[in-house]
């Protein structure tokens, strides 16, 4: 490993030396000199590819969203609540939410402004809350707001009453900063009269009014976003005025131009990225939160009712767990990140709600061998394995299965040692990569994971948060298909079992019960294996100590990075 990571450094200064030479040159690999105290430049790996929330599966869209949408509250790095809009976070304690659960009043602070000047108030918070409702608007998120809110009423102006039809004892289910954006009825309310529907509505890719600390003053396709101080923002004025998210087309090159003084902030790091970075420059700073996010291989167990069944194989559960086996994940922790992060086997891990009694299944090649063989799955004159005697399986049919992600370059490493480990249990491996935003797009727009359009997918699925029903992944009804083009569900796995155990997570009133019920849950997927987690990832962030006073505070990014930008200052 030492002359593999020599090499890396070695390309990394290369393309730290390139950088400089390149500015203005290519929009997507270009950098503009963040030169004074009031223009932060961060770098996206990723563009965004809506900005609004409730149509998009990608983070960095969801974190460009909320730059100019102000969260009804938002969490800082230790998960707690910090109300933006609302005057007081709705509890049963200080009776915001009520004793049974199906009541939940939500209370803006007076005054609110859009940042065009039009009064922000419970018509726009109840205008979202039906937008949806409105299965017609096709929307990628709030299926449980769909699910469970059965009236959103307006009181006054400043008022709104939830009612629900079971109880829904977290606000933030229902309300909170990661799931629900309000959105300008005066905008979009004309625009669905007229066509019944907002999914094609202009304001999704180009949105003239923001409630959140900045406005979007220009998005370059390709290059860049150029974001400014809105004027009516509810709470302190940044002292930056001008936030450009500069879009690159490798991680790597970002780092450069972060090394090169270029970018002063860099969200979302790869477990292995601080020690390239810090190898490159002295200038950098680096934060570690609590993020939920677990890196893990999504195995494709969709039926034939399903739009891009998986390879057969998948269906049973001595191969799903013979993977598993068969993958050295402590090695790959080991050797390609040099034990900065802990393997797991929980969506849970690390989190409050982590079954502590469930055990990390360790490497044996040997017990996945027998797996397989006791599966139908016998080796070939060229060492892959292939069919004999399956159910509803062609004999001689190979196991040989697409492994797909990101182009990230852990993930490449990731992908290169997977390989070779299942290589010697005897299954073969193709490796795919695609561009993020196809890899995480909507079903209607032909994502690849959202399609079903692999066997083995690699990604960080974030999970739970601040309690223990944050994780609807596994839903029998949120597979995605025609019928439910917004699905969460992209492996196809169905355990009924499974959907009541996380509704009562969701539901219980008694914090035991729910815990009771998410340890259980923890229990049946390490056991069916529809998912395969390599380990788990905190928040990481680099920012240069040089362009920054003091140190900046930085939310957990998987709620809001952007909680405490009011704060920030540059020198």
């Amino acid at each position: 490993m030492k002359p593999k990571s020599r090499y890396l450094l070695v390309t990394l200064v290369a393309l730290a030396a390139m950088v400089l030479p390149m500015l203005g040159s290519s929009p997507a690999v270009g950098v503009a000199r963040a030169a004074d105290t009031k223009t932060l430049t961060v770098a996206f790996p990723q563009e965004p590819d809506n900005l609004n929330y409730f149509y998009s599966n990608l983070s960095f869209a969801q974190w460009a969203v909320q730059l100019g949408t102000a969260a009804l509250w938002d969490y800082d790095e230790h998960l707690k609540a910090v109300p933006v809009l609302v005057a007081e976070v709705p509890t049963v304690a200080n009776g915001g939410t009520s004793k049974d659960g199906k009541t939940t009043t939500i209370k803006l602070k007076k005054g609110l402004k859009w940042s065009d000047g039009e009064p922000l108030t419970a018509d726009d918070v109840v205008f979202t809350y039906n937008m949806i409702k409105d299965k017609a608007n096709n929307m990628a998120q709030g299926a449980q707001i769909q699910e469970a809110v059965d009236k959103a009423e307006k009181v006054d102006d400043v008022t709104v009453k939830l009612t629900t039809n079971t109880p829904q004892p977290y606000a933030e289910n229902l309300a909170g900063s990661q799931n629900f954006n309000v959105l300008p009825a005066h905008i979009l309310q004309p625009i669905y009269d007229k066509d019944k529907s907002i999914e094609k509505a202009d304001y999704n890719q180009n949105p003239t009014v923001f409630s959140g600390a900045y406005m979007l003053k220009e998005w370059k396709r390709g290059a860049s976003m150029t974001w400014v101080v809105n004027p009516n923002y509810e709470g302190k004025k940044p002292s930056i005025e001008t936030l450009v998210l500069q879009f690159f087309p490798d991680p790597e090159s970002a780092y450069a131009a972060f090394a090169a003084g270029q970018i002063d902030y860099v969200p979302n790091l790869q477990p292995s990225d601080p020690p390239k970075i810090a190898g490159l420059t002295k200038n950098a700073t680096f934060v570690n939160v609590y993020g939920g996010f677990r890196e893990s291989l999504w195995l494709n167990v969709r039926t034939d009712k399903f739009p891009e069944a998986g390879h057969p194989a998948l269906k049973d559960v001595r191969v799903r767990q013979a993977i598993r086996l068969g993958v050295n994940r402590r090695g790959l922790v080991k050797n390609l990140l040099g034990d900065a992060v802990p393997v797991a086997e929980s969506l849970y891990a690390s989190s409050p709600f982590e079954n502590k009694k469930l055990k990390f299944v360790e490497y044996d090649p040997a017990a996945a061998e027998k797996l397989l063989d006791a599966a139908g799955w016998v080796k070939g004159a060229d060492g892959v394995r292939e069919s004999k005697g399956v159910p509803d399986v062609k004999d001689g049919t190979k196991l040989e299965l697409k492994y797909s992600t990101t182009p990230a370059a852990q993930r490449k490493a990731n992908q290169a040692v997977i390989q070779q480990d299942l290589a010697k249990i005897g299954i073969k491996v193709t490796l795919e990569n695609f561009p993020a935003d196809n890899f995480f797009g909507q079903f209607k727009d032909g994502g690849i994971t959202s399609g079903g359009k692999f066997d083995i997918a690699e990604y960080a699925n974030n999970t739970v948060t601040t309690n223990p029903a944050n994780a609807r992944v596994f839903f029998c009804d949120d597979i995605p298909s025609d019928a439910v083009p917004g699905g969460q569900n992209n492996v196809g796995y169905c355990n009924p079992k499974l959907d009541d155990l996380w509704k009562v997570t969701e539901q219980a009133l008694d914090p035991a019960e729910g815990q009771k019920a998410a340890d259980e849950i923890q229990t049946i997927l390490a056991e069916d294996v529809p998912n395969i987690i390599l380990y788990d990832r905190p928040d990481q962030y680099t920012y240069n100590p040089t362009r920054f006073v003091g140190k900046p505070r930085i939310g957990a990014g998987l709620t809001n990075q952007w909680f405490d930008i009011s704060n920030w200052q540059l020198k």
